[in-house]
C-alpha cells in the first residue's frame, strides 16, 4: 500500500516545492495552470487531496480527479508522472500511447507579422498597433519570427516563436493584447527546463545575456535569450550549457527579482562560470530603450558577496526571500 509519505514525495518530484495542511490530509503546490497561463506567483494555491488525487486550484478554478493527469503535462520527469497517475486510478491504454514527448506545435494557420498583406493587415491591425507601442519595429518582429493566427485559443493575441539548435520549434509563447485579459501569456505545455529560447540563433562561446521575458530581449544585444521567468538553475538546460561551455554571462532580470538575481550569481560562481549582473533598479529592460539597455550593460557588475548579502537582509521583512 502506498503510504501518504510516499505520495507526498512523488509530488514533489513532480511539481517541486509544496505544503502540507495540519491534519496532513492535503497538499498545496504552485498552480502549473496559473504558470502556463502567464500569472506570475509563488503561493501555493492548487490544492491536492492525497487520498484521492482531486485537486484544485484557488485562483485559475482549475481541478481534475487525477492530479496524475497534470504532472503528465507539466512535470519534466514522465516515469514519475505515470507513477503519479497509477497511484490515483491508473492509464487507459490508448492514454498509455499518447505518453510521449510532445512537441510543440504553432497553430495551422500561423502567419508572420512581417508577411501580413493586403486584407490581413486591416485584419491584424490592433495586434500590430500594440506592437508598435511597445516600441516593436518591423525589424523586430522579423527578427524574433512574430506572428498571430486566427485560432480561437490565440485571437487577439501575438505569438512568439522559439527555435532550436536544429532550427526546430522548440516552444512559443502567445501574449494578449487586450489589456483587460487577465491571462496575459499562453504558453505551450512544454516544459520551460527543457527550453533554450531563442538557441537558433545564440553563441555560447561570447558574452550572453539573460533576461526574464520574450519583451525584455526586444532591444538587448544580439547575444540574448530569456529565461521565461525569474529563476536559473541546474536543472534547466540552459544553465547546463553554460556550465559546460563556461560561457561568460550577463545577468539582467528585473529589479522586483533582485534577491533571485543574487541568488543565480552565487550558482553561477559555484561553476566558475564568469558572470556580471546589472543593477538597473528603476525599468524592466522591456521598457527601455536600446540606448538605456547598453549604458546598463556596460555597467554591469560581478557579483560582490557583501553587496548581496546587504540585499538579502534588508528585504527579509519584505517577503522578498523564497
Amino acid at each position: 500500500m502506498i503510504t501518504n509519505t510516499q505520495k507526498i514525495e512523488l509530488i514533489s518530484k513532480c511539481f517541486g516545492r509544496y505544503s502540507l495542511s495540519g491534519d496532513e490530509k492535503n497538499i498545496s503546490i504552485v498552480c502549473p495552470y496559473c504558470t502556463e497561463k502567464g500569472k506570475k506567483t509563488t503561493k501555493k494555491k492548487l490544492s491536492i487531496d492525497l487520498e484521492s488525487g482531486i485537486f484544485h486550484c484557488w485562483v485559475c478554478e482549475s481541478k481534475g480527479r487525477n492530479v496524475g493527469r497534470t504532472a503528465l503535462k507539466f512535470a519534466p520527469n514522465k516515469d514519475f508522472a505515470k507513477k503519479l497517475v497509477n497511484i490515483y486510478g491508473g492509464l487507459k491504454k490508448e492514454e498509455v500511447e499518447e505518453i510521449k514527448e510532445e512537441k510543440p506545435k504553432l497553430p495551422e494557420d500561423f502567419k508572420l507579422i512581417t508577411n501580413l498583406q493586403g486584407k490581413d493587415i486591416l485584419k491584424y491591425k490592433y495586434h500590430i498597433k500594440y506592437l508598435k507601442d511597445r516600441g516593436i519595429t518591423k525589424e523586430h518582429c522579423h527578427k524574433m519570427c512574430i506572428g498571430v493566427s486566427e485560432d480561437f485559443q490565440f485571437l487577439n493575441r501575438v505569438i512568439f516563436p522559439s527555435f532550436d539548435i536544429n532550427g526546430e520549434l522548440n516552444y512559443f509563447i502567445a501574449r494578449s493584447i487586450d489589456p483587460n485579459n487577465t491571462f496575459r501569456y499562453k504558453n505551450c505545455s512544454v516544459s520551460r527546463k527543457d527550453v533554450i529560447f531563442n538557441h537558433f540563433n545564440l553563441d555560447f562561446t561570447k558574452e550572453l545575456f539573460l533576461v526574464e521575458g520574450v519583451f525584455d530581449m526586444i532591444n538587448t544585444p544580439s547575444n540574448t535569450t530569456c529565461i521565461l521567468g525569474s529563476w536559473l538553475d541546474e536543472s534547466y538546460e540552459l544553465f547546463k550549457v553554460i556550465a559546460t561551455n563556461k560561457t561568460p554571462v550577463v545577468l539582467c532580470l528585473d529589479p522586483d527579482a533582485r534577491s533571485k538575481a543574487y541568488k543565480i550569481m552565487e550558482k553561477f560562481n559555484t561553476y566558475c562560470i564568469p558572470a556580471k549582473i546589472s543593477l538597473h533598479d528603476k525599468k524592466d529592460f522591456g521598457d527601455m530603450s536600446r540606448e538605456e539597455i547598453s549604458y546598463h550593460v556596460e555597467n554591469a557588475k560581478h557579483l560582490d558577496f557583501a553587496m548581496g548579502v546587504r540585499y538579502l537582509i534588508k528585504n527579509i521583512n519584505s517577503g522578498s526571500m523564497f
